[in-house]
């Protein structure tokens, strides 16, 4: 009954998982960060039925499928930093420069090969005596794998946790989002490792009732794909599902705002003098058109303290970084539009001669500041006209 409950369970959240990563492959915005993130899914998918259905007579059926699971794990690492990476746009300029972390599942790739290279009689001869079979499963290649998995995870929270601040200062309303459940994220799947890797060595060294649990080893990683299911369901923003997110209530934003710069030492004359600067520097040098912009690049432009450049637009503006350069993107858009020379660009060429990158968000921006699709806007001056 344990078993068979264990199976349900498993192939359950499986089926969940392949469900989950079709909706991350079909969709046209967040991607490569979703197709990264589907890749993970689906292997874990895998993983789940392998240990769902870990006993003598699924192997002796499958054989080419015994000990896959040992190798499995060590992909995990490499794709969930590359899926870190590309949602806090920190991934180098040459994919190959973090190749180098598949190299754990390569040299175990090697060590494994002499096993995986067998005849489907020969691993089925090993297999019969499946008791002694599954001592080689809590040998030292998955307690060192075990170990890894811990090192890597913690590796991934910290590295994330080095550009929080950053990240969250610089990225427009939907990224902030993304950064926040990153962050979310990360700590399930350090949750679940831990989980998984805690049973594994209680099974290993007999550890009286822990190893008990050593079956339901994986129910973290169940949990984690309901989570991410509802959070596609509740926030679909967050996998690029739909394209816009409420904004925050106005009177929300100020309160935060007030929290942050509570400390700041700096007048509202200093404040208003350093936000026409930065309107003088974006206007002259038109900064905005760049459609990879941050505030870190502006704040060095300018000359000015990254934190006063955010205090400045935050305490001047009805917004935040993003919204006045997006403004200013909006206007030159409008601009461009007018000219005879542009009449034979899409108005996704003229949104990215003004800045914009995607047509997701030059539609949703253009749409919340003026109340009109760019192609409405367009025909109401032409009937002006």
């Amino acid at each position: 009954m344990n078993s068979s409950l264990i199976q349900i369970i498993y192939s359950s959240a499986s089926i969940q998982g392949l469900f989950l990563s079709f909706l991350l492959l079909r969709t046209k915005i967040n991607q490569p960060a979703n197709r990264i993130l589907a890749i993970l899914l689906i292997i874990l998918s895998g993983h789940l039925i392998l240990v769902g259905f870990d006993n003598r007579e699924f192997f002796l059926s499958f054989p080419h499928l015994s000990r896959v699971s040992w190798i499995i794990g060590t992909l995990y690492w490499p794709i969930l930093f590359l899926f870190v990476q590309y949602i806090t746009q920190t991934q180098p300029d040459k994919i190959w420069k973090s190749l180098w972390l598949f190299i754990p599942f390569l040299v175990l790739l090697m060590i494994m090969m002499p096993y995986y290279s067998m005849g489907a009689e020969e691993k089925r001869a090993l297999l019969n005596h499946f008791e002694e079979a599954s001592k080689h499963d809590f040998g030292w290649v998955n307690q060192i794998v075990s170990f890894l998995h811990i090192l890597f995870q913690s590796f991934m929270l910290i590295y994330y946790l080095r550009f929080e601040k950053k990240l969250l200062e610089e990225y427009s309303e939907v990224e902030s989002l993304r950064i926040k459940w990153l962050k979310s994220f990360l700590i399930l799947v350090l949750s679940a490792t831990a989980l998984a890797v805690v049973s594994f060595f209680a099974r290993t060294w007999h550890v009286p009732v822990l190893s008990q649990f050593y079956s339901f080893h994986f129910i973290g990683v169940v949990l984690l794909f309901y989570w991410l299911s509802y959070k596609a369901l509740t926030q679909p923003v967050l996998f690029g599902i739909i394209k816009e997110v409420l904004p925050v209530p106005s009177s929300a934003q100020a309160v935060a705002d007030s929290e942050k710069y509570k400390k700041s030492t700096l007048e509202s004359k200093q404040l208003a003098s350093i936000f026409e600067k930065v309107k003088l520097v974006l206007e002259t040098q038109q900064l905005f058109l760049k459609n990879d912009l941050t505030l870190t690049q502006l704040s060095a432009a300018a000359e000015i303290p990254r934190h006063q450049v955010s205090q400045a637009i935050n305490s001047c503006y009805s917004g935040n970084f993003f919204d006045l350069i997006n403004d200013y993107r909006i206007q030159a858009f409008k601009q461009l539009a007018s000219l005879p020379q542009k009449k034979h660009l899409s108005l996704l060429g003229i949104a990215q001669e003004a800045g914009f990158n995607s047509k997701a968000s030059f539609y949703s921006v253009f749409k919340k500041k003026t109340g009109m699709t760019p192609s409405e806007y367009l025909e109401n001056q032409s009937k002006a006209a």
